[in-house]
């Protein structure tokens, strides 16, 4: 009976993460005043080559949280923005990154960390659309499961239309 009750102690004391979906964080910022933005035109991000949205339409937001590839060092992203006129433009994101296994004990499912290395970017020009990326800065390299925001994406609009 004392082997019983020791061998349900031990199975009831696992720290198994609720949630271990690892996720980069990035942040909306104006470009001219450097302070945090709020997206009122439309944004989706894709992967390129790849038929699935990330993030689907979304609005009203002044960050985003976006899934790494696990079996990759380099992630393209297509950010589509459109606006209430119907113009669309795609500005493209490269995040080069390593992807680190990560196991909090062997009864938890196995999660990715990643380190981001670099971030390049391609902007529309503002003709096609007066809101394009103007720069991206990396804040934070360690991509896991703490809130922490990664990536600032500055973002540059003109009121000419």
């Amino acid at each position: 009976m004392l082997v019983a009750s020791a061998v349900l102690a031990a199975c009831s004391n696992i720290d198994c993460p609720l949630d271990n979906v690892v996720l980069m964080q990035c942040g909306l910022y104006a470009s001219e005043t450097r302070t945090a933005l709020t997206l009122t035109d439309t944004l989706t991000v894709r992967p390129a080559g790849r038929d699935t949205v990330l993030l689907n339409r979304a609005q009203g937001i002044s960050s985003f949280l976006l899934p790494l590839r696990e079996s990759g060092t380099q992630d393209t992203l297509l950010l589509c923005l459109s606006d209430a006129q119907g113009r669309r433009a795609i500005d493209t994101l490269f995040v080069q990154h390593t992807p680190q296994p990560h196991f909090e004990s062997l009864d938890c499912p196995a999660a990715v960390y990643h380190t981001l290395h670099a971030v390049r970017y391609t902007s529309h020009p503002l003709s096609q659309l007066p809101l394009t990326v103007d720069s991206v800065a990396l804040v934070r390299s360690i991509v896991n499961y703490d809130d922490i925001e990664n990536l600032r994406i500055y973002l540059r609009a003109t009121t000419a239309q």
